[in-house]
């Protein structure tokens, strides 16, 4: 039986959510389940230029988590969009966190791409995009 795109689409983002929760709380292991080992990137913040493989984020991640799980951040996913393609979903959204310093929040918002490829029953990321949101 075929899923409908409704249940897809909350598959996708509930993924997106999870990956996202674990960057966080520094949870190498489940972003590595949810990425692609040859995973392609463009953070505006990290290099000017396009990064390849996993290994790149599992150590940023592993340098992170060995300083503990990041408190008093909150992430918001803003207006999501999934485009289904097939075995794959491209999900675009602007992503706002919350953090606060000497008790004043703090926000920063990013504009990002997702690129996933569905592997079975789960789904994959294997490109990531983020640039800096106007403001």
């Amino acid at each position: 039986m075929r899923k409908s795109m409704k249940t897809l689409e909350k598959e996708i983002l509930d993924t997106l959510e999870t990956m996202l929760e674990a960057v966080f709380k520094g949870d190498v292991e489940t972003y590595r389940q949810h990425t692609a080992g040859d995973i392609s990137s463009f953070e505006w913040y990290i290099a000017p230029y396009r990064i390849d493989t996993l290994d790149f984020h599992l150590n940023l991640l592993a340098q992170a988590a060995a300083k503990g799980p990041q408190e008093g951040f909150r992430f918001d996913i803003l207006t999501p969009r999934v485009q289904l393609l097939s075995r794959a979903a491209v999900v675009t959204y602007s992503l706002l966190v919350t953090r606060f310093e000497e008790g004043q929040p703090v926000f920063e918002t990013t504009n990002e791409t997702r690129v996933f490829s569905q592997e079975g029953s789960r789904w994959v990321m294997v490109h990531l995009h983020k640039s800096p949101a106007a403001g």
